[in-house]
């Protein structure tokens, strides 16, 4: 699995288009031309489905984004209601990725289950569950990358 944090939206378009954009080279080096492409956005997912339209292997892009799902939720509600949430986004890998599959069922039944503890809690509640409304970075500076 890899992780690709896009700040420039503009990298995603071929170079040939835009002075930001990459090369197909340096495009396919970084997402690879045959794993699955899952993109997290936070906004309209068609926006990067219409930046990328000229990449090779468009079937492998799977965008979450914003849908206009929930109305006045708590933000990880908001998240769980457009599928942008942590626990959708670890079933979306686990159904996208093929050697998953089985060996991953029970993280996926857990997921699922964490969905709707959430949604029940926040109902309840009106605010999100403790651990993610108090969570904090556990690394100091740049401690995660060593």
């Amino acid at each position: 699995m890899r992780f690709i944090n896009v700040v420039d939206l503009f990298t995603l378009v071929p170079d040939t288009e835009h002075p930001h954009g990459l090369s197909d080279r340096d495009f396919n080096s970084l997402f690879t031309t045959d794993k699955p492409i899952m993109f997290n956005f936070h906004g309209y997912p068609w926006l990067i489905h219409k930046l990328t339209y000229r990449r090779q292997g468009q079937e492998r892009i799977h965008v979450r984004g914003y849908k206009e799902e929930g109305n006045i939720n708590t933000p990880l509600e908001l998240a769980i209601r457009n599928q942008i949430d942590r626990f959708n986004l670890v079933i979306d890998v686990i159904d996208r990725v093929p050697k998953l599959g089985s060996a991953a069922a029970h993280v996926k039944e857990r997921m699922k289950n964490r969905i709707i503890e959430c949604l029940t809690y926040a109902f309840e509640h009106g605010t999100d569950i403790e651990e993610v409304t108090n969570w904090k970075w556990p690394y100091k500076g740049n401690d995660f990358c060593q």
